[in-house]
């Protein structure tokens, strides 16, 4: 979801966490320059990112808002958080930018350097280049949900080579508030630090209490007011009292709870809630709240409901890229009865569809990928076995008529940015290889079927790339793929056999390999490939590819 959509604090509540971060931010002379915000999932951390975003663009200070989302996975990658810092920055203050613009002309290649170069060339340099930047107020930094920049492998060296090491050689007006949940990683490099304050958000708090009553009262009021009109008295105070505790103090449950009863019978829905059994902790009323949404939205005895829900929950939860429902059922082919809007509808309290389909919070994400939270067989998704059926229906859609010859039927006349290409075949072009790097157990099964595609449609999807102005990525796409074979497909010991060396170490070279011949097969095509010069035009890649693939040796 885009931040300017979401919603700040209710005025009155997050008082005493709104008045630390403003004080901290406007206090300048304090060596303590960043702020950690910490929490459970689900506790309104975003929502007070939010607020104290709003409150100092209002004023002028806010220099940057990085809004990390799990939903758009490529958007929120580490690799772009340094660049996207300075152009935020630069588009703060001219000033800024004019100093962040020399840099890159002095260091024209600074986009392909580490992380911790970018730093220093893109912010730490041209900030210490302008004193009076330096004195005309705290500028504020905001990194909202790190926890969901990439995972914990990418954005290693974005936390221990950066943030971890270079922030306190920022200026002293310049305040960095970070916000995330408190994994393992992103503690370690924050917990303790003599520059860093902290602040642990207690869900089971008087104050977090009082703040999701005064939650609930505003937003069932506003339901009353618009559905009940003959019910002044609805809902009771007991219920909205009752409603508080069972919350166990998380937002993202009352603004669960809140999406539910705002049906057809709100009355209905909320005694539906108040039924359950109170949770005796935050992630039990969270699990407790997500089954009763399945529960009560479906009937799982229903199988061929079951087999469609299943169908599309699990690209839900792993697109890279929202899409509308359309989209997504021209990339999966899904009956015209079993189309996806008619799936997720009933779930409208925890999936949203405005247009694109995503999740509302990623811990029912998190619900759904644990066989202990969710208890179901039904309600279980396999992060890994999604991404395999994904990709899949991906390479189906592009081997199934999506992809051929100048599939557009272009001419010299007409440029390929005049081509729109539709959106189902756009997703699948774009992240068929993102999905396949996510597969983790029985690769070689996709060996045939990804060495058929290879050598059919190589080249029809360079073209498409290509007119997507994505000609570029396919060099890294391919990389990314060279690495996967070269990780999973040679490390599958019940269809490949190592020599190994008298050390136990995995050889270095394929001359110390004994593979299948399907394996090798597959994997000398992709090194070959990805060995060759990347920037070719479009025409130039066809006719080059089309020679060079001709004189790969038939391996198997």
């Amino acid at each position: 979801m885009e931040a300017s959509l979401l919603k700040c604090c209710l005025p009155s509540t997050r008082q005493n966490i709104l008045s630390e971060i403003f004080n901290w931010a406007t206090d300048t002379s304090a060596e303590q320059n960043v702020f950690w915000l910490c929490g459970l999932a689900g506790s309104g951390k975003t929502t007070i990112s939010i607020t104290v975003a709003n409150y100092f663009r209002d004023i002028g200070r806010l220099g940057s808002l990085i809004f990390f989302d799990r939903n758009f996975p490529q958007r929120s990658h580490p690799s772009k958080v340094i660049r996207t810092l300075a152009y935020k920055l630069g588009e703060f203050d001219p000033r800024i930018g004019t100093a962040i613009s020399a840099a890159i002309e002095k260091y024209p290649s600074v986009k392909d350097a580490s992380l911790s170069v970018q730093f220093t060339k893109l912010i730490i340099n041209p900030l210490a280049s302008l004193p009076d930047v330096q004195t005309g107020g705290p500028i504020i930094i905001v990194f909202d949900a790190l926890d969901e920049c990439g995972n914990s492998v990418e954005r290693k060296t974005l936390l221990q080579d950066v943030l971890g090491k270079m922030l306190t050689q920022l200026p002293s007006t310049i305040r960095v508030l970070v916000i995330s949940r408190p994994l393992t990683d992103i503690s370690q490099v924050f917990q303790g630090k003599e520059y860093v304050r902290t602040w642990d958000l207690e869900v089971s708090s008087e104050i977090g209490h009082r703040d999701v009553v005064a939650y609930f009262q505003h937003h069932l009021g506003d339901i009353q007011w618009r559905k009940l009109p003959r019910r002044p008295d609805w809902p009771t105070e007991e219920a909205i009292q009752d409603l508080g505790t069972r919350s166990c103090g998380l937002f993202i449950w009352a603004s669960t709870v809140v999406k539910f009863i705002d049906q057809f019978n709100p009355a209905k829905c909320l005694g539906v809630i108040l039924q359950g059994a109170v949770a005796p902790g935050a992630q039990s009323a969270l699990d407790t709240l997500y089954k009763t949404a399945l529960t009560d939205a479906y009937s799982w005895d229903d199988e061929d409901f079951v087999e469609s829900f299943r169908n599309v929950m699990e690209v839900i939860l792993v697109l890279q890229n929202p899409l509308v429902t359309t989209t997504l059922d021209q990339l999966i082919c899904l009956p015209e009865d079993g189309l996806s809007a008619n799936i997720v509808s009933p779930l409208a309290c925890v999936i949203a569809n405005d247009p694109t389909l995503h999740l509302l919070h990623p811990s029912f994400a998190d619900f759904l990928f644990s066989r202990e939270r969710c208890g179901r067989k039904d309600w279980y998704f396999d992060a890994a076995t999604c991404h395999r059926h994904l990709m899949l229906k991906c390479l189906d859609r592009l081997s199934n008529d999506g992809l051929k010859m100048n599939m557009f039927n272009l001419t010299l006349s007409a440029p390929p940015e005049e081509v729109d290409v539709p959106d189902d075949i756009a997703y699948a072009c774009m992240f068929w290889i993102t999905h396949i790097c996510l597969i983790e157990d029985d690769v070689l099964s996709l060996a045939s079927k990804l060495e058929t595609f290879l050598k059919t449609h190589l080249l029809h999807w360079f073209e498409v790339m290509t007119i997507m102005g994505k000609s570029t990525e396919t060099v890294t796409l391919l990389g990314n793929l060279h690495r996967w074979t070269t990780v999973s497909i040679f490390l599958s010991f019940s269809h490949c056999r190592f020599k190994y060396k008298p050390t136990g170490q995995i050889p270095r070279s394929t001359e110390s390999f004994e593979l299948c011949p399907g394996c090798m097969a597959i994997c000398s095509n992709i090194w070959y490939i990805h060995s060759r010069p990347p920037t070719l035009s479009l025409l130039g890649c066809s006719t080059f590819y089309a020679h060079e693939l001709r004189n790969i040796p038939n391996i198997s």
